[in-house]
């Protein structure tokens, strides 16, 4: 799921990364001063993040509807999107957790998971009934108890959410790690991270060689690289890592990003690729992914990722049986205005709300903020 963002959902979420003042405990205001990734992390509003939020739903809702329409389709990597939504969940909830940790000596997991659930409940709820009351669907019950990874990865049996998928891995990820960061010693947290990134990609080719390969694509335990890449940069960032200067360089994400057209055969070479591009525009903020247009799409993300498949199938056959269109570019644009205005309305009818209330546990006025949930993403 929403970016330069202002504080309002995790993820990242909270996630919310909205600090109201630099962060001191780890680095020097100095030192600070001079490490844009650690600055900007610590800003009330993270740059950038609701943007990319934004461009990573809207390239899965892309993939999606191109799918079956568009004979390039398979040439756009669409379903990187939501690794990137696995490095900004990483990222981001690590970075407050560690902040809270900080400030308070300790991690009120309660209050985390509490906010977790209002912050993605709602919403996931209101859309799995929308389907639901379209007729059972495959996995119905299994994305409703967030193991929707899981069916998905042992039967490849799909429906109209299917893109839930990444909030079991999401979800799996929000139990586990909090426990791990108050239990577990600093050291041996940054070598079982290290530990799992090596691990992670022979064990998706050892699958992958057995022929499950179609197992890795959705199961949570074939996605813990993504995440901990994120976890590790905000290790790092937490601990004072200045990134190198090329990083911040203007034309390092877009480099970053024709790679990651040219080499998305190979997915272990584009979750890097994609980190590059997490940190770089964070510690250089581009200015199009701080327009309000992509802010607005980055704060709808979490919405549009869950329910443009609804949109899709279920809303459009009904649109279009009352509007004619047979020009595929003109039927995916209405299409995707579709999907837009729904999001939008779920967006303000039911997370607005549930994350006023979710700051109530705060203490604070609610604001915007980021969130690595969705993923989806």
């Amino acid at each position: 799921m929403e970016p330069g963002i202002s504080q309002v959902s995790e993820a990242a979420r909270d996630q919310s990364v909205s600090f109201s003042r630099p962060e001191t405990n780890d680095i020097s205001a100095q030192s600070a001063h001079l490490n844009p990734l650690f600055a900007n992390l610590s800003m009330r509003e993270i740059p950038s993040l609701y943007g990319l939020r934004g461009a990573a739903a809207l390239a899965v809702v892309f993939f999606h509807y191109w799918i079956g329409h568009w004979k390039y389709a398979s040439l756009f990597p669409g379903p990187y999107a939501v690794t990137l939504f696995f490095e900004l969940s990483g990222l981001l909830i690590t970075w407050l957790l560690l902040k809270e940790i900080g400030e308070r000596g300790k991690l009120d997991r309660r209050q985390f998971y509490l906010r977790r659930a209002l912050r993605l409940f709602p919403i996931f709820y209101v859309v799995w009934a929308m389907c639901r009351l379209e007729g059972p669907f495959a996995g119905s019950w299994a994305t409703f108890f967030y193991m929707g990874d899981y069916y998905h990865a042992l039967t490849q049996h799909y429906n109209s959410l299917t893109a839930a998928w990444s909030l079991g891995v999401e979800e799996k990820f929000y139990l586990l790690w909090p426990f791990l960061l108050a239990r577990v010693e600093r050291t041996k947290q940054v070598k079982i991270l290290y530990g799992v990134l090596i691990f992670e990609p022979l064990y998706r080719s050892v699958l992958s060689l057995l022929g499950y390969r179609a197992y890795t694509w959705f199961a949570f335990d074939t996605h813990l690289d993504a995440i901990v890449l994120g976890c590790l940069i905000a290790f790092a960032a937490k601990g004072g890592w200045v990134a190198p200067k090329w990083m911040s360089h203007p034309l390092t994400p877009l480099c970053a990003l024709i790679l990651v057209f040219a080499l998305q055969a190979q997915s272990d070479i584009v979750t890097y690729l994609l980190a590059v591009i997490l940190v770089s525009v964070v510690c250089r903020p581009p200015v199009v992914l701080n327009h309000p247009v992509a802010r607005y799409l980055g704060a709808i993300s979490y919405s549009l990722y869950l329910c443009h498949g609804y949109a899709l199938d279920v809303l459009w056959p009904r649109v279009a049986s009352y509007v004619h269109i047979q020009n595929f570019p003109l039927v995916f644009v209405a299409q995707l205005g579709l999907a837009i205005i729904l999001a939008s309305v779920l967006h303000f009818t039911v997370e607005q709300p549930f994350l006023k209330l979710k700051d109530r546990f705060h203490g604070k006025k609610h604001k915007s903020q980021p969130s690595g949930e969705l993923a989806g993403q």
